[in-house]
């Protein structure tokens, strides 16, 4: 009996104000189409981010490995190899034109484009620490064939 007679206190009052039938299907569809834009922009906002870290992470990445290029001094060139200081290492590296070999006598105006292998990988010339101040003396080098 109780049960019964508190049932009806509870009970939801409908409001006057609030649309009824096709009125509110219209009302809850726009608001569920508004959900869906809404939760379609969040998963655009969430994966531009994780391009965006992975973009960030790959430009600190090629930063480190052209910091460690930088400190590769230029020695001079002798018998068509050039000669690098890697650390406290002297090594002799050949020098080639986009993974290919070339007559470098032919090509000495593309002298700063010219390639050698650092670090496992193919790095031009022109990023190496002194090559501003070694460029005409490698090209004579090479010119002269020593």
């Amino acid at each position: 009996m109780i049960k019964e007679s508190l049932k009806g206190e509870f009970m939801k009052i409908i409001s006057k104000t609030k649309p009824k039938g096709t009125e509110y299907n219209e009302l809850k569809n726009m608001k569920k189409a508004k959900r869906i834009v809404k939760a379609k922009e969040d998963r655009r906002r969430a994966e531009n981010k994780r391009v965006n870290a992975e973009a960030r992470k790959e430009r600190r990445i090629e930063g480190e490995f052209y910091d460690r290029v930088r400190e590769v001094e230029i020695l001079g060139f002798n018998k068509g190899m050039l000669l690098v200081r890697i650390g406290d290492d002297v090594e002799k590296r050949g020098l080639t034109y986009g993974r290919r070999s070339v007559d470098l006598k032919e090509n000495l105006s593309l002298i700063g484009n010219f390639q050698l292998k650092l670090f496992g990988e193919m790095v031009e010339l022109k990023y190496l620490k002194n090559f501003a101040q070694m460029k005409d003396q490698i090209s004579w080098a090479i010119s002269e064939d020593l």
